[in-house]
């Protein structure tokens, strides 16, 4: 049996293989692990109410969250001033087809002002929504 010997000139090899096996099961665990819910970035305690209803709203109605310090967040965007808010809406009413009856969920802070919701639902009636629901802690939307 004869056994190589390296030069002090002669750099040793290094197998990649074994290296790259490792990172692909670390990234196969990220994302087994990882979920793919996008929380909102604005936290809104919501009122409650003594009759609550089973939430029958479709999932593609347009959600406005409004933060107690009067931040108003649109689905997974985070924290938006009201000018960014309309410009955000219009976009995502525009772009949806004219057959389709819109709606939105208003989700405020219980703590919220009555202005900042009454802003909301003047944007939402300005841009054609027919159909806007206050979502509530007892049941999502009454």
């Amino acid at each position: 049996m004869r056994i190589k010997r390296t030069s002090a000139s002669e750099a040793p090899d290094i197998n990649l293989i074994p290296l790259i096996d490792v990172l692909l099961v670390i990234v196969i665990f990220l994302v087994v692990s990882t979920t793919f819910m996008q929380p909102s970035q604005l936290e809104v305690d919501l009122p409650g109410t003594q009759s609550a209803k089973e939430d029958d709203t479709p999932p593609e109605a347009l959600r406005i969250r409004i933060g107690r310090d009067g931040n108003y967040a649109l689905g997974s965007q985070g924290i938006l001033n009201e000018t960014q808010l309309r410009r955000e809406l219009s976009k995502v009413i525009s772009a949806g087809s004219a057959r389709e009856e819109k709606r939105a969920i208003v989700e405020a802070d219980a703590a919220a002002t009555h202005q900042s919701v009454v802003v909301v639902m003047d944007m939402l009636a300005s841009l054609g929504v027919a159909r806007v629901s206050i979502a509530t802690a007892g049941g999502r939307a009454k």
